[in-house]
């Protein structure tokens, strides 16, 4: 490595605390933009990057081991995030918080961490709230309420499950271990790119950045550009093109309607919202809406439910809004 190569941080926010504090919460956008701008100032900046969320996954797999815990509490130290330990507390008990472990901590640590092994770890979203999950290996996924998503990530692969719900993926570039995602049957092959995972009744894959392939057993595997979506059939699927904003508008709250069935438009009501969309009489179910809305506040959706369609709403104690003719008339 040359001089010209060695990672100084860039005027402003340090970048490794940045860093640190990406691993246990997703930055603001100015931070992010911060550490993507001093990641991409030089090799060695973009080396320490990656060595750090390596490192971080694998201490992640030896949390109990007395090596990793000091030297977890030597980054934070370093980092600024923790004040330095008082004599008078050194025999007493110790705080073992987490935090970024720079390219020092790599050599100290890479015969201890860097296994080829995996641990699975499940995030499960609130009921009414959508979460921002920063994975080890750099990638952000937005999992809609409610969802349920597993990762397993190593030095060889980087395997995820969508188990119920929605997921926006911003998936960090790595050729060495491919990214997948496998959902309702279909397996999602990536190696940097953005994308949208609607589950539900069938299941929609919008491409928004990049390349990936959709792959079914027994199907030949579809390669999806930009700008197209992936719809689940029977026995495969079909591509079409698509207003791809659209479909990952519920990660910012809102969800965009174009002719859309009923029932189609309250399964998505249900999973964005994080509270059930109840069609009460089975007829209503092929009235269709277009229009946009804010997920987040149920009066809204309300007014431009029963503005757009011949429809009352109910809601319940708990949450539960139900759909029912306006008057008892069928549409």
């Amino acid at each position: 490595m040359t001089p010209d190569d060695k990672a100084n941080p860039a005027p402003g926010p340090d970048p490794r605390q940045l860093l640190a504090a990406s691993l246990s919460r997703p930055l603001t956008e100015a931070e992010q933009f911060s550490l993507d701008a001093w990641a991409a100032s030089s090799v060695a900046a973009r080396e320490e990057v990656a060595q750090t969320r390596e490192i971080w996954l694998a201490a992640g797999l030896a949390a109990d081991d007395p090596v990793v815990r000091q030297l977890r509490r030597s980054a934070r130290l370093a980092a600024r995030l923790d004040r330095p330990e008082r004599r008078s507390d050194a025999m007493g008990s110790r705080r073992w918080l987490v935090g970024g472990l720079g390219v020092a901590a790599a050599g100290l640590v890479a015969g201890v961490l860097l296994l080829d092994a995996a641990r699975t770890e499940t995030f499960v979203a609130p009921d009414h709230a959508t979460v921002h999950l920063a994975l080890a290996d750099g990638s952000h996924v937005t999992l809609s309420p409610g969802g349920v998503l597993t990762a397993r990530l190593s030095r060889r692969e980087r395997a995820l499950t969508l188990v119920d719900g929605d997921a926006f993926f911003e998936v960090s570039h790595d050729a060495r271990r491919p990214f997948t995602v496998a959902a309702s049957g279909r397996t999602l092959t990536v190696l940097g790119t953005r994308f949208n995972v609607a589950g539900g009744r069938r299941l929609i894959v919008s491409l928004v950045q990049g390349s990936l392939r959709v792959s079914a057993p027994g199907a030949p595997g579809v390669l999806l550009a930009p700008g197209e979506r992936y719809v689940a059939t029977q026995g495969g699927g079909r591509v079409e093109r698509a207003d791809v904003a659209n479909d990952v508008a519920w990660k910012d709250g809102r969800l965009v309607f174009a002719d859309t069935s009923l029932v189609e438009a309250a399964e998505r009501l249900s999973r964005a919202a994080g509270r059930r969309f109840v069609i009460g009489d089975p007829a209503l179910g092929s009235l269709r809406l277009s229009g946009s809305m804010k997920v987040g506040r149920i009066d809204e959706v309300r007014s431009v439910l029963e503005a757009s369609l011949p429809v009352t709403t109910h809601l319940a104690a708990n949450g539960d809004l139900t759909l029912t003719a306006v008057n008892g008339t069928r549409p």
